[in-house]
């Protein structure tokens, strides 16, 4: 009882201070209040993203609120529009179930005279500042808790309520919040956030096979567009081994015997690479699975494919969800590119670009092409974490 009346004095006190420039109460607002604390009729009430009276504070164990904020003017308005001319009491609450909190919405929320609280269909464009369409940006309804995408042409249909708080996000542009009035179409405008590329990105675990259909000498080149950090054997101009059709190579220079040729390096390509259109986003317990069908699908035996999530798992399992996009084939020429004599009948290289997520996101999936090996094959694998690129800038 104690710790509510000093909760209910905090959120009085906090009222006297908006009261100073209070202006008439909007009409059509009808709240269920105590007719003598007057000071505090124009002030809105936000609990979890959610419109209350204030006789819903009396309900709030003090021992539950996580976080309360005071907006006033300005800060309120940019926020949650006019409704919160006068200001607003944002308050966060911990540990009290859903099925707590639709009971006290229940009793104590807003109640709009001029809706009553009507669903109707919303139509919605969200672009960015060129006016280009943005796909796969999300529309969350913070009060029903519903979360939509939009489509290839930046489209989005959703049921709301009055006084619903949309927010509009995607990956690397600035968000948006509106609260919904009468309107049954509206354009949002995203602003990008620029991309930091100010540091190279490293390529790792660049690993070529080579499988003639006969012993054969093979002398491999390679023109890295970046700076050559480790080889293994050590490249010096070239690789100069004799190949067996089990994948064994004999290096003349070391005189040694090896599984595959290594290398990795630096490189630091234009921002217009890392705009992706396309990829996967995939969950971490999920990750074996998706890398044994996609990369046996393109072409990587089952020796090639475990050596790679041997090496990437690890990493990427450090991470909820990982964007991954896959450069194949003639893509990987944007970064290296080899030069073998005799010339492999097949080639099959493929890197992979990817950057870590807290949540899943929605992408266009990309299209791998299958590729099956004929001949003199030539296979190579590597990849790179790209965040790096992908985060904001920090102001």
């Amino acid at each position: 009882m104690k710790s509510k009346l000093i909760l209910l004095f905090v959120v009085f006190s906090i009222s006297v201070v908006f009261a100073q420039d209070s202006i008439p109460k909007q009409k059509g607002w009808r709240i269920n209040r105590k007719p003598t604390v007057n000071v505090a009729n124009e002030i809105l009430y936000v609990v979890n993203s959610n419109y209350v009276s204030e006789d819903i504070l009396k309900n709030i164990n003090p021992n539950n609120i996580e976080r309360v904020d005071v907006l006033k003017s300005q800060a309120a308005t940019a926020i949650y529009g006019e409704k919160a001319q006068n200001g607003a009491l944002v308050i966060t609450t911990k540990n009290i179930s859903k099925k707590e909190l639709e009971k006290m919405y229940k009793l104590y929320a807003y109640e709009y005279s001029e809706n009553k609280g009507k669903e109707f269909l919303l139509t919605g464009l969200i672009l960015d500042c060129e006016e280009n369409p943005l796909f796969g940006a999300t529309i969350k309804n913070l009060n029903t808790k519903e979360q939509f995408f939009t489509d290839f042409e930046g489209v989005f249909k959703i049921k709301v309520r009055k006084n619903d708080v949309l927010q509009f996000e995607k990956p690397n542009y600035v968000s948006q919040k509106i609260i919904i009035e009468k309107q049954k179409a509206i354009t949002i405008s995203l602003k990008a956030i620029l991309l930091s590329n100010d540091k190279p990105i490293l390529l790792k675990k660049p690993v070529i096979y080579l499988y003639p259909t006969q012993e054969t000498e093979i002398t491999l080149q390679f023109e890295f567009k970046g700076e050559l950090l480790t080889t293994f054997p050590k490249y010096e101009g070239n690789w100069k081994v004799i190949a067996a059709p089990n994948g064994q190579l004999f290096d003349t220079k070391t005189k040694r015997n090896y599984s595959s040729l290594f290398w990795d390096g630096a490189i630091d390509l234009p921002n217009e690479h890392y705009q992706y259109t396309d990829g996967f986003v995939v969950e971490k317990e999920n990750l074996t699975d998706f890398f044994i069908e996609k990369l046996e699908h393109i072409g990587l035996n089952n020796q090639e494919t475990n050596e790679f999530i041997q090496f990437w798992l690890p990493i990427l399992e450090r991470n909820e969800f990982n964007f991954i996009h896959f450069l194949k084939n003639d893509a990987c020429n944007e970064i290296s590119v080899n030069k073998v004599k005799p010339k492999p009948e097949t080639v099959i290289r493929v890197y992979m670009e990817f950057y870590g997520l807290d949540h899943f996101e929605t992408i266009k999936e990309q299209q791998l092409p299958k590729t099956n090996r004929k001949g003199f094959t030539l296979v190579e694998w590597g990849g790179a974490d790209v965040t790096n690129k992908i985060q904001k800038d920090e102001l």
